[in-house]
Protein backbone atom coordinates (compact mmCIF):
# COMPACT_ATOMS: atom_id res chain seq x y z
CA UNK A 1 0.00 0.00 0.00
CA UNK A 2 1.29 3.16 -0.95
CA UNK A 3 2.53 5.90 1.65
CA UNK A 4 -0.54 8.51 0.83
CA UNK A 5 -2.88 5.53 1.12
CA UNK A 6 -1.71 4.72 4.40
CA UNK A 7 -2.03 8.35 5.26
CA UNK A 8 -5.42 8.65 3.91
CA UNK A 9 -6.93 5.72 6.12
CA UNK A 10 -5.15 6.84 9.41
CA UNK A 11 -6.80 10.44 9.14
CA UNK A 12 -9.98 9.21 8.52
CA UNK A 13 -9.55 6.63 11.11
CA UNK A 14 -8.45 9.50 13.83
CA UNK A 15 -11.21 12.31 12.70
CA UNK A 16 -14.38 10.34 10.97
CA UNK A 17 -17.40 8.99 12.69
CA UNK A 18 -16.50 6.39 15.72
CA UNK A 19 -17.27 3.04 15.03
CA UNK A 20 -21.35 1.74 16.31
CA UNK A 21 -20.97 0.35 19.88
CA UNK A 22 -21.02 -3.72 19.72
CA UNK A 23 -22.58 -6.18 22.51
CA UNK A 24 -19.93 -8.64 23.85
CA UNK A 25 -20.51 -12.18 23.90
CA UNK A 26 -21.99 -12.51 27.58
CA UNK A 27 -24.50 -9.50 26.77
CA UNK A 28 -25.76 -10.85 23.94
CA UNK A 29 -26.67 -14.15 25.96
CA UNK A 30 -28.85 -11.71 28.46
CA UNK A 31 -30.34 -10.36 25.25
CA UNK A 32 -31.44 -13.68 23.70
CA UNK A 33 -33.31 -14.09 27.38
CA UNK A 34 -34.71 -10.68 26.92
CA UNK A 35 -36.01 -11.37 23.34
CA UNK A 36 -37.75 -14.30 24.04
CA UNK A 37 -39.49 -12.60 27.14
CA UNK A 38 -40.38 -9.70 24.72
CA UNK A 39 -41.67 -12.25 22.01
CA UNK A 40 -43.95 -13.76 24.17
CA UNK A 41 -45.18 -10.40 26.19
CA UNK A 42 -45.88 -8.58 22.49
CA UNK A 43 -47.53 -11.51 21.41
CA UNK A 44 -50.17 -11.44 23.90
CA UNK A 45 -50.93 -7.68 22.59
CA UNK A 46 -54.77 -6.99 20.85
CA UNK A 47 -53.94 -5.15 17.51
CA UNK A 48 -57.05 -3.95 16.08
CA UNK A 49 -57.20 -1.33 12.97
CA UNK A 50 -59.78 -0.04 10.76
CA UNK A 51 -59.93 -0.27 6.58
CA UNK A 52 -57.66 1.95 5.82
CA UNK A 53 -54.26 -0.06 7.54
CA UNK A 54 -56.57 -3.57 6.57
CA UNK A 55 -55.72 -2.07 2.69
CA UNK A 56 -51.97 -0.94 3.20
CA UNK A 57 -51.35 -4.87 4.75
CA UNK A 58 -53.14 -5.96 1.62
CA UNK A 59 -51.28 -3.24 -0.58
CA UNK A 60 -48.23 -4.61 -2.76
CA UNK A 61 -46.60 -1.09 -1.63
CA UNK A 62 -43.24 -0.73 -2.83
CA UNK A 63 -40.55 0.08 0.07
CA UNK A 64 -41.64 3.00 2.34
CA UNK A 65 -40.23 5.20 4.82
CA UNK A 66 -42.34 4.02 7.80
CA UNK A 67 -42.73 7.02 10.35
CA UNK A 68 -43.72 6.72 14.39
CA UNK A 69 -42.94 8.25 17.44
CA UNK A 70 -40.17 6.71 19.76
CA UNK A 71 -42.25 6.31 22.59
CA UNK A 72 -44.25 3.86 20.86
CA UNK A 73 -41.35 1.96 19.29
CA UNK A 74 -41.88 -1.45 21.81
CA UNK A 75 -44.97 -2.40 19.63
CA UNK A 76 -43.55 -1.91 16.00
CA UNK A 77 -41.60 -4.83 15.73
CA UNK A 78 -44.68 -7.30 16.45
CA UNK A 79 -47.20 -5.62 14.27
CA UNK A 80 -44.81 -6.05 11.21
CA UNK A 81 -43.75 -9.63 12.48
CA UNK A 82 -47.77 -10.55 12.73
CA UNK A 83 -49.63 -8.93 9.42
CA UNK A 84 -46.54 -7.90 7.06
CA UNK A 85 -44.42 -10.94 7.67
CA UNK A 86 -42.84 -11.06 4.18
CA UNK A 87 -41.96 -6.78 3.96
CA UNK A 88 -38.12 -6.53 4.58
CA UNK A 89 -37.34 -3.55 7.53
CA UNK A 90 -34.20 -1.72 8.65
CA UNK A 91 -34.67 0.80 11.06
CA UNK A 92 -32.35 3.57 12.12
CA UNK A 93 -30.70 2.69 15.91
CA UNK A 94 -27.99 4.91 17.75
CA UNK A 95 -24.55 4.01 17.77
CA UNK A 96 -24.30 4.45 21.10
CA UNK A 97 -23.94 1.66 23.55
CA UNK A 98 -28.05 1.78 24.55
CA UNK A 99 -28.65 1.60 20.53
CA UNK A 100 -26.22 -1.93 20.62
CA UNK A 101 -28.67 -3.30 22.78
CA UNK A 102 -31.54 -2.37 20.26
CA UNK A 103 -30.11 -3.02 17.37
CA UNK A 104 -29.24 -6.19 18.72
CA UNK A 105 -32.80 -7.24 19.77
CA UNK A 106 -34.08 -5.91 15.92
CA UNK A 107 -31.35 -8.84 14.43
CA UNK A 108 -32.91 -11.11 16.44
CA UNK A 109 -36.41 -10.53 15.00
CA UNK A 110 -34.87 -10.06 11.17
CA UNK A 111 -35.01 -6.29 11.24
CA UNK A 112 -32.07 -4.81 9.61
CA UNK A 113 -30.47 -2.09 12.38
CA UNK A 114 -28.50 1.39 10.47
CA UNK A 115 -26.11 2.29 13.12
CA UNK A 116 -25.82 6.11 13.55
CA UNK A 117 -28.45 9.14 14.34
CA UNK A 118 -28.04 13.27 14.73
CA UNK A 119 -25.48 12.65 17.69
CA UNK A 120 -23.38 10.51 15.23
CA UNK A 121 -22.64 8.82 12.31
CA UNK A 122 -25.39 10.87 11.12
CA UNK A 123 -23.97 11.16 7.71
CA UNK A 124 -22.86 8.08 6.64
CA UNK A 125 -26.39 6.48 8.61
CA UNK A 126 -28.22 8.70 5.93
CA UNK A 127 -26.77 7.03 3.02
CA UNK A 128 -27.07 3.57 4.73
CA UNK A 129 -31.12 4.31 4.36
CA UNK A 130 -30.85 5.16 1.22
CA UNK A 131 -29.23 2.25 0.12
CA UNK A 132 -31.46 -0.02 2.24
CA UNK A 133 -34.93 1.80 0.70
CA UNK A 134 -33.26 1.39 -2.47
CA UNK A 135 -32.41 -2.41 -2.24
CA UNK A 136 -36.18 -3.21 -1.08
CA UNK A 137 -36.31 -2.32 2.50
CA UNK A 138 -38.88 -0.53 4.03
CA UNK A 139 -36.96 2.15 6.52
CA UNK A 140 -38.43 3.28 10.09
CA UNK A 141 -37.77 6.45 11.41
CA UNK A 142 -38.80 7.63 15.05
CA UNK A 143 -38.00 11.57 14.17
CA UNK A 144 -37.85 12.61 17.65
CA UNK A 145 -35.23 9.84 18.74
CA UNK A 146 -33.14 9.13 20.10
CA UNK A 147 -32.77 11.37 22.84
CA UNK A 148 -35.58 13.80 21.82
CA UNK A 149 -37.04 16.09 22.22
CA UNK A 150 -40.49 14.23 22.95
CA UNK A 151 -42.82 14.53 19.55
CA UNK A 152 -39.90 17.23 17.63
CA UNK A 153 -40.36 15.87 14.16
CA UNK A 154 -36.78 16.33 12.77
CA UNK A 155 -36.19 16.92 9.29
CA UNK A 156 -34.00 13.47 8.55
CA UNK A 157 -37.63 11.37 7.69
CA UNK A 158 -38.81 13.86 5.25
CA UNK A 159 -34.94 14.16 3.61
CA UNK A 160 -35.13 10.97 3.53
CA UNK A 161 -38.72 10.39 1.77
CA UNK A 162 -37.54 13.41 -0.58
CA UNK A 163 -34.74 11.73 -1.84
CA UNK A 164 -35.36 8.30 -2.32
CA UNK A 165 -39.56 9.04 -3.74
CA UNK A 166 -40.85 5.95 -1.87
CA UNK A 167 -44.41 6.31 -0.27
CA UNK A 168 -44.35 7.45 3.24
CA UNK A 169 -46.38 5.63 5.93
CA UNK A 170 -47.16 7.30 9.19
CA UNK A 171 -47.98 5.08 11.92
CA UNK A 172 -49.48 5.44 15.49
CA UNK A 173 -49.96 2.62 17.87
CA UNK A 174 -52.34 4.07 20.69
CA UNK A 175 -53.07 1.80 23.96
CA UNK A 176 -55.67 0.98 25.86
CA UNK A 177 -53.76 -0.35 29.20
CA UNK A 178 -49.72 0.79 29.45
CA UNK A 179 -47.51 1.86 32.08
CA UNK A 180 -44.72 4.70 31.03
CA UNK A 181 -41.18 5.05 31.34
CA UNK A 182 -39.61 7.39 33.04
CA UNK A 183 -37.41 8.81 30.58
CA UNK A 184 -37.21 11.64 28.13
CA UNK A 185 -39.74 9.79 25.92
CA UNK A 186 -42.64 8.89 28.24
CA UNK A 187 -41.48 5.44 26.42
CA UNK A 188 -44.90 3.29 26.38
CA UNK A 189 -44.78 -0.43 27.82
CA UNK A 190 -48.14 -2.08 27.59
CA UNK A 191 -49.82 -4.41 29.80
CA UNK A 192 -49.78 -7.91 28.81
CA UNK A 193 -53.12 -8.92 27.13
CA UNK A 194 -54.42 -5.29 26.56
CA UNK A 195 -55.44 -3.37 23.42
CA UNK A 196 -53.62 -1.78 20.92
CA UNK A 197 -54.87 0.51 18.36
CA UNK A 198 -53.10 1.39 15.01
CA UNK A 199 -53.85 3.69 12.59
CA UNK A 200 -52.13 5.00 9.59
CA UNK A 201 -51.97 7.88 7.50
CA UNK A 202 -50.46 7.10 4.03
CA UNK A 203 -48.93 9.33 1.62
CA UNK A 204 -48.01 8.20 -1.61
CA UNK A 205 -45.09 9.71 -2.94
CA UNK A 206 -42.87 12.09 -0.62
CA UNK A 207 -41.09 13.92 -3.55
CA UNK A 208 -44.08 15.95 -3.74
CA UNK A 209 -44.79 16.65 -0.03
CA UNK A 210 -44.09 20.80 0.39
CA UNK A 211 -43.02 20.86 -3.07
CA UNK A 212 -39.90 18.93 -1.97
CA UNK A 213 -39.34 21.90 1.06
CA UNK A 214 -37.54 18.91 3.93
CA UNK A 215 -38.42 21.63 6.56
CA UNK A 216 -42.00 22.32 4.98
CA UNK A 217 -42.54 19.04 4.94
CA UNK A 218 -41.26 17.82 8.10
CA UNK A 219 -44.01 20.25 9.30
CA UNK A 220 -46.60 18.37 7.49
CA UNK A 221 -45.33 15.12 8.61
CA UNK A 222 -45.57 16.65 12.05
CA UNK A 223 -49.02 17.49 12.13
CA UNK A 224 -50.54 14.59 10.37
CA UNK A 225 -48.28 12.39 12.88
CA UNK A 226 -49.94 14.06 15.59
CA UNK A 227 -53.51 13.54 14.70
CA UNK A 228 -53.42 9.79 14.91
CA UNK A 229 -51.54 10.43 18.13
CA UNK A 230 -53.44 9.73 21.43
CA UNK A 231 -50.97 11.81 23.89
CA UNK A 232 -52.48 15.13 25.25
CA UNK A 233 -48.73 16.49 25.59
CA UNK A 234 -48.19 15.46 21.97
CA UNK A 235 -50.72 18.26 20.74
CA UNK A 236 -48.97 20.63 23.31
CA UNK A 237 -45.38 20.47 21.86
Amino acid sequence: MKESEKLDQATSASSGPKLPKKLRWHQRVVLSVFGVVMRLWTRTLRFHFGADVQAVIDAELPPAVLIFWHNRLFVAPEFFRRFLPKRKGAAIISASGDGAWLAGFFEQLGIRPIRGSQHGRGAQAFRDMIKASRAGYDVAVTPDGSRGPIYDMKAGASTLALRTGAPILLLSYNFSNAWRANSWDRFYIPVPFSRVEVQVDAIADGRKLAGGDAKEAAKILKQRLDAITEDDECHRV
